[in-house]
């Protein structure tokens, strides 16, 4: 082989080493192409679109997608300065919303959710945190948009053990509630926007 046959192979061969070691060590050109990764490596999806992404308070960014009725949620983070891999501290991955209003808790103080309502354009959530004997109570109230989702901060402050949203309200574009989930401020409590008689 000639000697510049060899520079063509090297030329060749050297990108394709270099691209199936980022691949083989989960790194990815853009933040999206992890997530894509990701939701194929837990057996499901792809999302049929981003919903949205955020920046996350420790360095990389929360990418939220929706795939059927659901919301996927994989945080992905720099590599090497122009990669992007899996964020390291866990993946939420597939979040079911089995109810028809589904709001989901993330330690840095997001909520998330999604509504198969489509008159439901508000959300509310009562937000327990703390000491699970006498907790802090905080609200969040969140516009939903034209593919039934919703997201706000309740502005946690420090890493609790506990936190837990305790109700949920939806609401009509007249502000008037039409949906109920867990124990309202008036001690009723809802299953999935039904009265129950008992807690739990």
């Amino acid at each position: 082989m000639n000697r510049k046959r060899q520079i063509w192979v090297f030329i060749i061969i050297i990108p394709l080493l270099y691209f199936s070691f980022f691949r083989l060590g989960g790194y990815y050109l853009t933040a999206e192409s992890v997530f894509y990764a990701c939701e194929k490596g837990l057996l499901y999806g792809p999302s049929e679109k981003i919903l949205a992404e955020y920046e996350l308070p420790k360095g990389g960014k929360l990418i939220v997608g929706k795939w059927g009725e659901n919301l996927s949620a994989i945080p992905a983070e720099r590599a090497f300065g122009l990669l992007w891999k899996l964020k390291s501290g866990g993946v939420s991955g597939l979040i079911l919303c089995d109810k028809v209003v589904t709001a989901y808790l993330f330690s840095d103080g997001r909520v998330i959710g999604l509504t198969s309502n489509q008159d439901v354009k508000e959300v509310s959530c009562t937000i327990e945190y703390g000491d699970s004997d006498k907790p802090f109570i905080r609200e969040v109230t969140m516009t939903v948009d034209q593919d039934g989702y919703f997201t706000g901060n309740w502005g946690k402050k420090k890493d609790d053990d506990y936190e837990y949203i305790s109700y949920l309200e939806g609401r009509n574009g007249m502000g008037q509630v039409i949906y109920r989930d867990g124990k309202s401020p008036e001690g009723a409590y809802y299953i999935d926007g039904v009265l129950n008689d008992t807690e739990g």
